[in-house]
């Protein structure tokens, strides 16, 4: 990537664009695969909404497993990556990245400001998501040590773009301990351009690739303006 050039972003299958990254050349990454739950909400009334169809790959655990090897590959020596990751498949996930030579240093609690619906009547409603913080190598964190109980609103209501969508100040928290200026940082599975905004709002540059044509075109219209704002 140029010094001139702030992010790249593509539309495509993750693991046909990551064959294409050099070994260890990506400094940070901020991820928010498929949970392998088929998720698509429920509580609209509008059927036909696109939150309302189930995320792409949602039920492939073998893309999983391909693209923890490949972010394996592509991040440089002693740097971290966060992934998020649901707790219904938390332990395939913990195997998963272990597997591949990933050390789990947390498995960092984000708190929501509201929780899940579910089964009304035998379930408690769920009120957090899992991150987990591996490193490749041993990766130091910015500035001073926080605890692995984080809290942070959800994004909701009409500022959503993306049914999954995370909030910026999660994000730039994630980025800012475990990376510096100008540093690249890769996500995957850049859905409407969550971590590519925090990224660049934190003076880093980021790579993403998204393979659902409605949301790479949100992504980039965001991303853009994202930049301009930013000169």
């Amino acid at each position: 990537m140029s010094n001139n050039k702030k992010f790249i972003l593509k539309q495509d299958d993750c693991l046909e664009v990551m064959k294409q990254i050099p070994d260890e050349s990506v400094d940070l990454i901020v991820t928010d695969p498929p949970y392998l739950m088929n998720y698509k909400t429920n509580r609209r009334k509008d059927k036909s909404h696109m939150f309302c169809t189930p995320i792409s790959g949602d039920n492939d655990s073998l893309l999983i497993q391909l693209y923890i090897s490949e972010c394996y590959r592509i991040m440089k020596n002693n740097t971290a990556m966060y992934m998020f990751c649901n707790s219904n498949k938390i332990d395939f996930f913990k195997t998963e990245l272990e597997k591949t030579g990933f050390k789990i240093k947390n498995i960092i609690i984000w708190i929501k400001n509201n929780w899940t619906a579910g089964d009304l009547k035998a379930q408690f409603g769920k009120q957090y998501e899992m991150i987990i913080l591996v490193n490749k190598g041993r990766k130091f964190f910015n500035g001073k040590r926080l605890t692995d109980v984080w809290y942070f609103d959800r994004v909701s209501g009409k500022k959503q773009l993306h049914q999954n969508q995370k909030p910026i100040e999660l994000l730039e928290q994630c980025i800012r301990k475990h990376s510096d200026e100008n540093d690249i940082v890769f996500d995957g599975f850049a859905g409407s351009g969550s971590t590519g905004e925090a990224a660049l709002r934190t003076g880093r540059k980021f790579l993403g690739i998204e393979i659902d044509k409605n949301y790479f075109n949100i992504a980039n219209k965001r991303l853009e303006r994202v930049e301009q704002e930013i000169k």
